[in-house]
C-alpha cells in the first residue's frame, strides 16, 4: 500500500531549503495528488509523477538532519507551478505569479526566456530589445535577448550574432517532446536544430528545462545535449559564446555597482572574466532591495567547472570552450591548462542574500559522427554511442 511507503531523506552537509529532490517512481502508485507526509508532525509536501521519477520540494531540513517522510495520496494541492501554451510561447507561473515566458516563434533566431522574474515581480533581466523603450536601459548588443542559449563558432557559423550577414545562424524550435506541470514544479522537453544561413542542419538538440515551486528564490534547470545532425561539428576557440547566457537587468551591471563574484573568491570583471568557476553570482541593489543571479555549472557537464564570459556592462554567460581567448590588449603567455588551478582554494557555497583570439593553440571542441566501436568521446552516457556534449545548468535568482 502507497501509506505504507517510508523514506529517510538526509540533509548531508548542507542545510536544505526549497531543495528539489527527484526519486524513482514507486510502483503501483494509485491515480490522483500525492503527498509526502513529515512522520511525527503535520508537516506535509505535495509530491508529482515526473516520467519515471517522482518529484518534491522540500521546504527545510538542517545540515546533518534526517527524516522520515510517508507518501500517502491525498486532496489537490493547491497552487504549484503552471505552463500555459499560447501564441508560439510558453508561459510559466508559479503560484499564480509569473515567472516567465519561453518563446519560440519560427520567424526568431533562437528561443529566449522573457521575461525572467524573481521573486515579488523584480526583472532579473534586460528588456531590450524585446522593447526598446525602458527608460535606463543599455541598448547595445540586441542579440542579448534575456535568457537563451547560443554559440558564436560552430564549423564556422555564427550562432550567436543576430542579422542578415551570411555566416549567421539560428537555433530552431523543432517541437515539444513533452510538457508537464503540477503541484511540484514544470518539465518541459524541447527538440531544436542548429542551423546555417541556409538552413543546413549543423546539430540536433535536445533540451530539458525543470522549474520547481519555490517562493523566496527562483529556481530553473536547463540541460543541453547536443549531436551532430551529419557531419563532424567543430567549437571554435571563442568568447562569444554560453551556451547559456543572460543579459543581466542593467540596474545591476557592474559599470553600475553590480557585484560579479565566483566560487574562489574572485569578485567583478577582471577576477572572473574567463575563470573557471563551479559557479558566478551577479548582484546588487535594485528599487531598494539586495537582488541577484548564479548560475551554477553541473558538476556532470562537459569541461566542468566552466570558463565564464562575464562582463561589467551586464552579459552573463557560462562559456565551457573558452580557453584560451584573451582580453582585447591583453597579452597571452605560455599553453592553457585546461584543468582547475591547483592552487586555487576550494570552492565556497555563496551567501544568502538579505531582502580576438589569442596567440598559439587554439583550443577547439569537436563533436563527430560515431565509428564502428566508437565510445563517446565526449561524455560516456548509457551505453549509447553518439558524439555529444552534455550541459547541465542551474539558475537561481
Amino acid at each position: 500500500m502507497v501509506s505504507k511507503l517510508t523514506l529517510r531523506i538526509n540533509a548531508g552537509e548542507h542545510t536544505r531549503h526549497e531543495c528539489p529532490v527527484r526519486l524513482p517512481l514507486p510502483e503501483n502508485l494509485p491515480a490522483g495528488p500525492l503527498w509526502l507526509e513529515r512522520d511525527g508532525t503535520a508537516a506535509r509536501l505535495p509530491a508529482q509523477r515526473v516520467g519515471d521519477q517522482l518529484l518534491v520540494v522540500l521546504d527545510r531540513l538542517s545540515r546533518g538532519e534526517s527524516a522520515l517522510y510517508h507518501l500517502a495520496s491525498g486532496d489537490e494541492a493547491p497552487g504549484g507551478v503552471r505552463v500555459t501554451e499560447s501564441n508560439e510561447r510558453l508561459d510559466v507561473a508559479i503560484d499564480g505569479a509569473a515567472f516567465t515566458s519561453y518563446h519560440v516563434a519560427a520567424s526568431g533566431v533562437r528561443p529566449y526566456f522573457y521575461p525572467l522574474l524573481g521573486p515579488g515581480g523584480v526583472a532579473m533581466t534586460r528588456s531590450y530589445p524585446m522593447l526598446k523603450d525602458v527608460a535606463g536601459e543599455s541598448r547595445d548588443h540586441p542579440h542579448h535577448r534575456s535568457l537563451y542559449v547560443a554559440f558564436g563558432e560552430v564549423n564556422g557559423v555564427n550562432v550567436w550574432a543576430e542579422g542578415s550577414e551570411g555566416g549567421v545562424g539560428r537555433i530552431v524550435h523543432r517541437g515539444w517532446d513533452g510538457l508537464v506541470d503540477g503541484p511540484a514544479g514544470a518539465d518541459l522537453r524541447e527538440s531544436l536544430q542548429w542551423v546555417d544561413a541556409q538552413d543546413f542542419s549543423l546539430l540536433d538538440e535536445r533540451r530539458h528545462v525543470a522549474v520547481y515551486r519555490t517562493s523566496s528564490v527562483r529556481l530553473l534547470d536547463v540541460e543541453i545535449v547536443l549531436t551532430p545532425s551529419r557531419f563532424g561539428v567543430l567549437f571554435g576557440d571563442t568568447k562569444e559564446g554560453g551556451p547559456l547566457a543572460l543579459r543581466i537587468n542593467s540596474a545591476l551591471e557592474g559599470k553600475h555597482g553590480g557585484l560579479i563574484e565566483n566560487a574562489y573568491g574572485g569578485r567583478r570583471e577582471a577576477e572572473t572574466w574567463g575563470k573557471r568557476s563551479p559557479w558566478v553570482d551577479y548582484s546588487g541593489a535594485l528599487d531598494g532591495s539586495v537582488v541577484g543571479v548564479a548560475i551554477m555549472d553541473h558538476p556532470t557537464s562537459f569541461r566542468h567547472p566552466t570558463y565564464w564570459h562575464v562582463r561589467d556592462y551586464g552579459l552573463f554567460a557560462a562559456n565551457r570552450h573558452q580557453r584560451v581567448h584573451r582580453r582585447p590588449g591583453a597579452a597571452w603567455r605560455g599553453r592553457p591548462d585546461p584543468r582547475p588551478d591547483p592552487d586555487l582554494p576550494l570552492p565556497r557555497v555563496p551567501a544568502p542574500r538579505r531582502r580576438g583570439s589569442g596567440r598559439g593553440r587554439r583550443a577547439l571542441s569537436r563533436l563527430r559522427q560515431p565509428a564502428a566501436g566508437d565510445v563517446d568521446p565526449v561524455r560516456e552516457r548509457g551505453k549509447g554511442q553518439e558524439a555529444r556534449a552534455v550541459l547541465r545548468t542551474a539558475l537561481a535568482s
